[in-house]
């Protein structure tokens, strides 16, 4: 594994750690006040974009493998999946992370009706 290969990872592992210690925040109702609630989404959804960056640059990893196997479509799958975990990883965390921010969205919504 490259220097370069070593900092992406290092860098993903931040933004990850982030977006959950966000979602765990919010879960714990710490965040109190409608200001905050919108700098938790704002932080949340730019690091949301950052990963988004990674999932592309897997997903080309991914199709990569998949394309250049010269086996059968469905081994060529299976072997991408088993060379490129992190694109799975990624995609369940962008899913889950939608999820809060939409939650994030519609309780600021109702705090602005409530106002």
């Amino acid at each position: 594994m490259s220097l370069e290969d070593v900092l992406k990872l290092i860098t993903m592992e931040k933004i990850l750690t982030k977006i959950s210690d966000l979602v765990e925040t919010y879960e714990s109702g710490v965040w109190v006040s409608a200001e905050n609630l919108r700098v938790m989404l704002r932080e949340l959804t730019t690091n949301y974009y950052h990963l988004t960056k990674y999932n592309i640059e897997y997903f080309q990893k991914y199709n990569a493998m998949q394309y250049k196997h010269k086996g059968s479509v469905s081994s060529g799958k299976v072997l991408a999946e088993e060379q490129v975990p992190e694109l799975r990883m990624i995609r369940k965390i962008m899913e889950a992370t939608e999820n809060v921010m939409w939650s994030m969205k519609s309780e600021l919504s109702i705090i602005k009706k409530e106002s």
